[in-house]
């Protein structure tokens, strides 16, 4: 089962062992808290949560609300049903399988903050900042004229990409919603040795702790 409230709206999946979601379900931002117990029962279907073979969270970054209480009903639920906990990042949910290089994911923050993952031939790097500051740092990788295949909250980034002459195709393949994303990432992926540690990644408070002690903001 996946549970995410960083991309968006809270929402909870079911996928069986091939991959085929069983059931969701989903809850506006300002209503996650109210309706989570009703959206992680949407999803279950009358299914008990001990009989679940794993629980998948998106670890963020992301909206930093909905962010706390998707890991606070995914942990309540993995300890009380005695079920492992898998912490999935959201660049991981947004980016699909064989995704074309160069491609980005690109997760909204606070108003006018983004974060992003780049994976680039010439390697990869995550950061956090404004539009314009993501938008001069991924143009300094990438070739003149290159064409960004990418996912996520494009719509900050995306002009201030295209005034640099960087091309942006929105890849079609991400899948929605994004806790379902988040129950097949986790398929084959070891869950944590308890759901104590599995920990929010707050993407920009990483990036300037790093920055404030001098040392790179991202890989």
């Amino acid at each position: 089962m996946g549970i995410d409230g960083a991309l968006g709206r809270f929402s909870a999946a079911l996928i069986d062992e091939s991959g085929r979601r069983l059931g969701s379900g989903e809850a506006a931002g300002s209503d996650a808290l109210e309706r989570g117990l009703e959206v992680v029962a949407a999803a279950l279907d009358g299914l008990a949560p001990a009989e679940l073979g794993c629980i998948a969270v998106g670890t963020g970054p992301g909206s930093f609300t909905g962010l706390r209480v998707a890991l606070s009903f995914a942990k309540s639920l993995a300890f009380a049903a005695g079920v492992p906990l898998a912490g999935i990042s959201s660049y991981d949910a947004l980016e699909p399988d064989g995704a074309p290089l160069p491609f980005a994911a690109f997760v909204q923050g606070r108003s006018g903050i983004a974060c992003v993952r780049l994976h680039a031939p010439g390697g990869s790097l995550v950061r956090c900042g404004s539009y314009a500051e993501l938008a001069r740092t991924l143009s300094e990788r990438l070739p003149p004229g290159a064409t960004l295949w990418a996912a996520g909250a494009l719509e900050g980034v995306a002009p201030h990409l295209g005034e640099r002459g960087i091309i942006v195709r929105a890849d079609p393949t991400t899948v929605q919603p994004p806790a379902l994303a988040i129950a097949l990432r986790s398929r084959g992926r070891a869950p944590s040795p308890t759901p104590h540690a599995v920990r929010a990644d707050y993407g920009e408070e990483r990036d300037y702790a790093a920055r404030s002690r001098g040392a790179p903001a991202g890989p």
